[in-house]
């Protein structure tokens, strides 16, 4: 299975591409191109103790962070791990959706038309919160906020036809 992976750890944020299969011989990982097999094999605590095919091993303990990323620690370091599924990854990049401490900019990751607004200037919102809702293809698809912030400013209107990547509204940090 073919995924896109953000991972924030001490050295900084990247995006790398993610391929998982498993055969009888254990976990084949792929990271931008490059395969390791892994041996995996769960611990108490719901972790995981995995061992590569060169010796080198490591012992992995999920947990999720405020954000709903997923947390791991492997070794002494803990890494931010947030799974996209090529689609996914795509719209977020059209969209500027990202981390917390990224842009308060929301735009629309797919065309369609604006049906309702559901905040307004001034309002405090929370990541993950719908702040409008698009209609595209028949369906309605919530716009969620990328970070917390205050609304600065709304750009559209009801009704309003929009495309990929239109600036829908701003927020600003939180005070």
């Amino acid at each position: 299975m073919k995924y896109r992976a953000k991972l924030t750890g001490p050295a900084g944020e990247r995006t790398v591409e993610v391929d998982v299969q498993l055969d009888p011989a254990g976990v084949v990982v792929t990271l931008d191109g490059r395969p390791a097999r892994w041996d995996v094999a769960p611990t108490p605590g719901g972790g995981a103790s995995l061992l590569r095919a060169d010796g080198r091993q490591a012992e992995a303990v999920p947990g999720r962070s405020a954000e709903g990323a997923v947390l791991v620690r492997v070794g002494a370091e803990r890494v931010a791990l947030e799974l996209l599924d090529e689609l996914t990854a795509r719209a977020q990049a059209v969209a500027g959706a990202g981390s917390a401490r990224g842009s308060g900019d929301v735009k629309a990751a797919i065309p369609g038309r604006v049906l309702r607004i559901l905040v307004a200037p001034g309002d405090e919102v929370t990541r993950g919160q719908p702040v409008v809702v698009l209609e595209a293809m028949k369906m309605e698809n919530d716009v969620r906020a990328p970070r917390d912030g205050v609304v600065a400013s709304v750009e559209v209107a009801a009704g309003q036809p929009v495309g990929a990547g239109q600036l829908l509204l701003r927020l600003e940090p939180a005070v």
